[in-house]
């Protein structure tokens, strides 16, 4: 069965008969929605193509959203059914995510931290990078605050929003469309007085460069100051993913007065400033905009200009809707959120409420049971030459094929097994004669080994380089490495890079597996010999011993001790080589 990644490329890369289009495309858009594909990324990247290939602009659309509708709609029905069949007074083990449904404009204020987790799926159909993933993580910002919202059916009448929340009546405003030299400038009452007419005046704003608006007011009234010049700037930058853009617009906290959808692969940011003077207003921008480059979202600008003119919403760009998504994001005042980067933008996690969490958060996949799930360093010791490598493989066999290990249950999945010490021949002549002797094949694509014996590298950067591979057998062959097996993680030491620190090993060591975790969400699990690490071996999540049984040789203690976990009751196995057998 193709899985949804698959779908899509397949859509992607194929030429399409005129009479296979429609359902091609029908079917990529329901796989976009699965992976956590915003609907505004699937018409750009799946519509565009279907448009090259001959299919009408409205026709795309009206597919891609019918495909959304359409699994939204599943989605509903399945959740209905679930609650139907369970008892009323039992509360089910785990809830399905309800569908989002189409958010009015207003509906997005308020503070952007929010309790969620983001699924590796969703981080690579997003397109976030590791900062952008880093801040999320930090600010607990949920995936599906990154989901676009449709256009509202009064859509025509976002400028009337905008200019209602924004500006005062008495104030002036400039717009016009794009690519022309003559601006109309208006009193914003004047405007609203014609709520009624709106729509007609928008449609005469329609074209292939879409429209634009002042960003700040072009005149006020007589004797005021001119503070109204000076009250928002624009953060945008079309370069990157819409879903990036957005977790920017909310990890940073942005003091956002709107949010435009631009038409084009872009959310245009109306950030309030709120300045008194030009000097205080390029002051406040050029601290902005450094703020936003030193966390990695470079801001297409030439600098502080208040009277730039952006995206009008209201109107057609091409074909595409101009629209407002929301009003009042993120902190209150420019002056708050210059406190809160201060005080909070350091790259580590905030506090976090327990309030901020109604019922107890979904637990964590488990591989094995009562012994280890994701996110988790498990440790396996035994004294040196006494078969940990040969114990390793047979865990990866054992998730590989959902078999118990060690007497174990296991659960199905992906396993990466990492090889520092092994030569790439001698590895898999053991590997295979674990399975042998199991009666399992070695022979399955769900066992990934990345051979690194003598690669030089820091703790960090073996983690951040497995990390990438681990990443792009993702996105590129659809791997799902759940387990991460480093054997053995004492071999990272050796290397002339981990020397050249001057950290301490144990440290070196929980560097690299923390960060692992950090990066892909995977369980960890690596060997030592038995008290080599003491600090490592308090620090991790899981620790199985073996400790060999005086007067009976190959004969061990079975030792487990789980910090999420009960203790594993003594047992003893044995060893027969190639395994150790419960």
């Amino acid at each position: 069965m193709e899985s949804p990644r698959q779908i899509i490329n397949l859509f992607l890369s194929k030429k399409h008969s005129p009479e296979e289009l429609k359902g091609g495309l029908f079917r990529a858009a329901e796989a976009a929605e699965k992976i956590g594909m915003t609907y505004m990324e699937a018409t750009f990247q799946l519509g565009d193509h279907a448009k090259e290939e001959g299919l009408s602009e409205d026709e795309s659309d009206a597919i891609i959203r019918r495909a959304y509708a359409a699994d939204k709609r599943t989605r509903e029905r399945e959740t209905a059914a679930i609650a139907e069949e369970a008892p009323a007074a039992q509360q089910p083990a785990t809830q399905a995510m309800p569908a989002i449904p189409a958010m009015p404009a207003q509906s997005i204020a308020g503070q952007p931290i929010i309790t969620g987790a983001l699924a590796l799926e969703q981080v690579l159909a997003m397109g976030l990078d590791a900062k952008a993933l880093e801040l999320l993580q930090n600010h607990r910002i949920d995936p599906e605050a990154l989901n676009i919202p449709w256009p509202t059916p009064d859509w025509r009448s976002d400028f009337l929003k905008l200019l209602k929340a924004l500006f005062k009546p008495e104030e002036f405003i400039e717009y016009k469309m794009s690519n022309t030299p003559d601006a109309t400038t208006e009193q914003v009452a004047g405007i609203l007085a014609r709520a009624d007419s709106i729509k007609k005046t928008m449609k005469s704003l329609d074209g292939p460069d879409g429209a634009l608006v002042s960003i700040n007011a072009v005149n006020g009234p007589e004797g005021e100051n001119e503070s109204y010049r000076f009250r928002y700037a624009v953060v945008d930058n079309p370069k990157i993913s819409l879903a990036k853009q957005l977790a920017y617009y909310k990890a940073l906290n942005l003091p956002c007065a709107a949010l435009v959808s631009t038409g084009a692969n872009s959310v245009q940011a109306w950030i309030k400033i709120n300045a008194q003077t030009r000097e205080e207003y390029d002051e406040r921008v050029e601290y902005l905009f450094k703020t936003l480059a030193d966390q990695g979202f470079d801001v297409e600008s030439n600098g502080p200009n208040p009277s730039q003119m952006v995206r009008l919403p209201g109107v057609l760009r091409n074909g595409k809707q101009q629209y407002l998504i929301g009003l009042e994001q993120g902190a209150k005042s420019f002056e708050d959120w210059k406190t809160w980067v201060e005080f909070c933008l350091d790259g580590k996690p905030l506090i976090e409420l327990a309030s901020d969490n109604d019922d107890a958060p979904k637990k964590d996949r488990l591989f094995i049971d009562n012994v280890l799930q994701a996110g988790e360093l498990m440790l396996f010791t035994a004294p040196a030459k006494t078969g940990k490598s040969f114990a390793l493989m047979d865990l990866a066999l054992s998730l590989s094929h959902g078999e118990d290990w060690l007497g174990q249950t296991t659960h199905k999945t992906d396993v990466l097994f990492v090889n520092f010490d092994s030569s790439r021949s001698a590895l898999l002549n053991r590997l295979f004669a674990v399975a042998n002797s199991r009666g399992l094949s070695a022979a399955v694509p769900e066992i990934g080994v990345l051979n690194l014996r003598g690669l030089a590298l820091s703790p960090l950067e073996m983690a951040q380089y497995i990390a990438k591979r681990i990443k792009g057998a993702k996105q590129l062959e659809d791997h799902d490495y759940g387990v991460i097996i480093i054997d053995s993680i004492s071999a990272i030491l050796h290397n002339p890079k981990a020397i050249r620190n001057n950290i301490p090993s144990e440290q070196s060591l929980l560097l690299l597996t923390d960060t692992l975790i950090a990066l892909t969400g995977s369980a960890v699990v690596v060997s030592a010999n038995s008290k080599e690490f003491p600090e490592f071996e308090s620090h991790a999540d899981s620790v199985i011993s073996l400790l060999p049984i005086d007067s009976r040789p190959n004969m061990f203690h079975l030792r487990g001790s789980f910090r999420n976990f009960p203790a594993l009751p003594a047992a003893d196995c044995n060893w027969r080589y190639p395994r150790f057998i419960f």
